[in-house]
C-alpha cells in the first residue's frame, strides 16, 4: 500500500517513478542473497558429507548426533543473544543515569521517567541473576577440581564428623507405610540393651550353636546381659487398647500399673515387669483368642516356676499345692475379686520365697529333660510378646497356597516327637517353618539341634525374633535347650538346607496345601537323605500301597516306606476337626532286594 501511494504521489507531481524500481532491486537482491546462502549451505553440507565418508566408520557422526549438535548450537545462540540483550540494557541504563544527573530542574521529565523504570528493572534483574548464580554455586559446587566453599558456622552449631550422617532417601507412601508396619512388629523395645538391638539386624539367619545353662547367670553367648520383651512392652506394642483391671482402696493415691516378678535366674536381669491391666471390656467368659492377658500370664508363670523350675517340694507346697493359703490360690482369689492390694501382696510374697530358695540351693535349676508343659509354656510366652501384638500382619497373605497354610499346634508337635523318637542327639529340620513355633518347641522339649526355613518375609522375621526371645527366656528360667537355626529363603534352593539335609534325622513338611510340582521337587531333595530319616507330612508323598516294579524302581518314591496316623481336634490351626498325618521312612533296602531278585532271575 505504501509503495502504491508513493508511486501515485510521484506521478501526480510529475516526478520519475523510481520507487518501484528500487523495490524491485531490493527484492532481486534479497533473492540473490538467499540463493547464495542456500548454495553456500548446500556446498557446506556436501563438504561435510564428503568428509564424513572419508572418515573411518568408528569416527563418523550419526544423524542423531548431528541433530543434537545443531540443537545445542541453537540453544547456545539463544543464550548468547539474551546475554547481549542484557548488556545493551545495562549500557542504556548507565546512559540514562548520566542524563538524569545532568537534567535541570525545569527540564521535561519525559526522558527521566523511562530511564528510572529501566534502572529499577535492571537492578531487580541483576539481583535475581546474582541470587540464581549463588544458589546454583551452593548446590552443585564450583568448577571441577576445586573444593566446594564451606559456610562458616558458629562453634556451638558445628557437629562432629560422627554426627554428620547422610539423610535417608524418602520412599514412596505405600512402601514407607509397609516398612513402618513391619518395623512395628520387629522393633526392639526401648528398655533393651544395645547388644540386643545390634543382634536384631536384617540377617537371613539366627543361629545358636552352644545354648545351655552352664554360662554366666542371665547372660547370652557373648557374655552380655540377656534382655527380654517384658509384659509391659507387649501391652504397649499391642494393637488392642488396655485399661486398669483392679479395684483399689480410696486412700490409694497412685495405684500401681505394673509389678516386678522375680525369675529363677536371679539378679537384676532375672526379673520381669508385668502389667496390671487387661484388654478394654475384658470378660472372662467371652475372651478373644489372640488377646494378651498380662494378669493370667503372671499367674501361669508363678505356677510353672512352682511346679517345674524349682526342685524343692517345700517350695512347691507353699506356691502350688496349698489350696488355702498358697501363692497361686491367693493370686486366683485376688484376680477373681479384682482386689489389687491382695494381688500385689501375693506377688511380693512369692518373690521373697524364690529369693530365699535360690540362696539355699545356690541357684541350681531343675533337672532335665524339660517337660512338654514347660516347653509349650515358654513358646506361648514368646509368641504373646513377639507375634501377638501385631498378629494382623500375618493376615495379609493368601491362605492355603504354597507359602501360607496354617500352623501345627503344640499337641500334635508333642505327638510327632514321641512318634519319631527325637532325642538330644537328633537333628530336626522344618521346611516351611512359618513363625518358628514348631522349631522352638522341639528344641526346648528334646534338646536337639532344630532348624527351620521360611520364604515369606514377615513370618521369617517373626521366627527370627522369636528365636532370640526364646533363647533369653530359657536362660532366665534356668532351662537347657538345643541349638536353633532360622533361615529365610526358598528351601528348594537354599544352600543351608542342602548342607543340613544329609545329616537330618527328622524332617517336617507341612505340605497340606502344596501343589504337585512342589511335592515332586521335594521328592528329588529326599534322595539326599540318609538311611532311616523320617519325613513327617500332612499329605503322603507315596501311597501306603506303593509297590516297587521295573517301571518305578529308580523313582524317588521307591525309597520311602509310609505309615498313616490319625490326629484329633485342636491339633492344627486351619480346622477344629481331626485328620491324618504320614511318616515316611527312608528305606533303600527294598530297592536293593528288588534289584538283586531281578539280577538273579536274569
Amino acid at each position: 500500500m505504501d509503495l502504491f501511494f508513493g508511486a501515485a504521489k510521484a506521478k501526480a507531481k510529475g516526478q520519475p517513478q523510481t520507487v518501484s524500481i528500487r523495490v524491485e532491486e531490493r527484492v532481486v537482491g534479497r533473492k540473490h542473497s538467499a540463493a547464495a546462502s542456500a548454495s553456500a549451505a548446500a556446498s557446506k553440507t556436501n563438504a561435510q558429507q564428503q568428509q564424513q565418508q572419508l572418515q573411518p566408520a568408528c569416527q563418523r557422526t550419526s544423524p542423531a548426533k548431528r541433530h543434537m549438535d545443531s540443537v545445542h548450537e541453537g540453544a547456545h545462540g539463544q543464550r548468547h543473544k539474551r546475554q547481549r540483550a542484557r548488556e545493551r540494557a545495562r549500557e542504556r541504563d548507565r546512559d540514562g543515569e548520566g542524563r538524569l544527573g545532568n537534567a535541570s530542574d525545569g527540564e521535561d521529565d519525559r526522558m527521566a521517567r523511562p530511564a528510572a523504570r529501566r534502572l529499577a528493572k535492571s537492578s531487580a534483574m541483576s539481583a535475581r541473576d546474582a541470587h540464581i548464580v549463588n544458589s546454583n554455586r551452593e548446590r552443585v559446587g564450583s568448577l571441577p577440581g576445586t573444593p566446594r566453599p564451606r559456610k562458616e558456622e558458629p562453634m556451638a552449631k558445628r557437629r562432629s564428623p560422627q554426627a554428620q550422617r547422610p539423610k535417608r532417601e524418602r520412599a514412596s507412601p505405600r512402601v514407607a507405610e509397609e516398612q513402618v508396619e513391619i518395623g512395628r512388629c520387629l522393633s526392639v523395645p526401648a528398655h533393651m540393651s544395645a547388644a540386643a538391638a545390634d543382634n536384631d539386624n536384617d540377617n537371613d539367619s539366627v543361629k545358636d550353636n552352644d545354648n545351655n545353662a552352664d554360662s554366666d547367670e542371665g547372660k547370652d553367648r557373648s557374655g552380655r546381659r540377656a534382655s527380654i520383651i517384658s509384659s509391659v512392652d507387649a501391652v504397649r506394642q499391642s494393637e488392642t487398647p488396655y485399661e486398669a483391671y483392679f479395684l483399689w482402696a480410696a486412700d490409694e493415691r497412685e495405684p500401681p500399673s505394673e509389678i516386678e516378678l522375680h525369675l529363677p535366674a536371679g539378679g537384676r536381669s532375672g526379673r520381669e515387669r508385668y502389667s496390671l491391666m487387661m484388654p478394654r471390656g475384658y470378660d472372662r467368659e467371652s475372651e478373644r483368642r489372640d488377646d494378651y492377658l498380662p494378669i493370667d500370664d503372671l499367674l501361669a508363670t508363678v505356677r510353672a516356676i512352682g511346679m517345674y523350675l524349682v526342685g524343692s517340694e517345700r517350695f512347691r507346697q507353699a506356691v502350688v499345692d496349698d489350696q488355702e493359703g498358697g501363692i497361686v490360690r491367693r493370686l486366683e482369689r485376688a484376680r477373681n475379686r479384682r482386689n489389687g492390694a491382695d494381688f500385689v501382696a501375693a506377688v511380693r510374697d512369692f518373690n521373697a520365697l524364690l529369693d530365699k530358695q535360690r540362696e539355699a540351693t545356690d541357684g541350681s535349676s531343675a533337672a532335665e529333660p524339660v517337660p512338654a508343659e514347660v516347653a509349650v509354656f515358654v513358646v506361648e510366652q514368646v509368641y504373646s510378646r513377639v507375634v501377638a501384638p501385631t498378629v494382623g500382619l500375618l493376615r495379609q497373605y493368601k491362605a492355603f497356597s504354597n507359602n501360607v497354610y496354617g500352623e501345627i499346634l503344640p499337641t500334635l508337635v508333642s505327638e510327632f516327637i514321641s512318634r519319631t523318637g527325637i532325642s538330644a542327639a537328633s537333628t530336626f529340620v522344618d521346611l516351611g517353618c512359618g513363625i518358628g513355633n514348631v522349631v522352638l518347641q522341639v528344641a526346648a522339649q528334646t534338646g536337639c539341634r532344630a532348624s527351620g526355613i521360611e520364604i515369606m518375609k514377615v513370618p521369617a522375621r517373626f521366627a527370627q525374633r522369636q528365636a532370640r526371645e526364646f533363647e533369653h527366656r530359657m536362660r532366665l528360667y534356668g532351662l537347657r535347650h538345643g541349638a536353633v537355626s532360622i533361615w529365610r529363603g526358598d528351601f528348594c534352593e537354599s544352600g543351608d538346607v542342602q548342607r543340613v539335609l544329609p545329616t537330618a534325622d527328622v524332617l517336617l513338611v507341612n505340605n497340606y496345601a502344596f501343589d504337585s510340582a512342589l511335592n515332586q521337587n521335594l521328592l528329588q531333595m529326599f534322595l539326599d537323605l540318609k538311611e532311616g530319616t523320617r519325613v513327617i507330612s500332612l499329605r503322603p508323598f507315596v501311597t501306603p500301597d506303593h509297590k516297587i516294579s521295573a517301571r518305578n524302581v529308580y523313582a524317588p518314591e521307591s525309597i520311602l516306606a509310609v505309615k498313616r496316623y490319625p490326629y484329633w481336634s485342636n491339633c492344627v490351626s486351619w480346622t477344629d476337626s481331626g485328620g491324618e498325618y504320614f511318616v515316611q521312612t527312608v528305606d533303600r533296602s527294598r530297592v536293593k532286594q528288588f534289584l538283586a531278585r531281578r539280577e538273579a532271575f536274569v
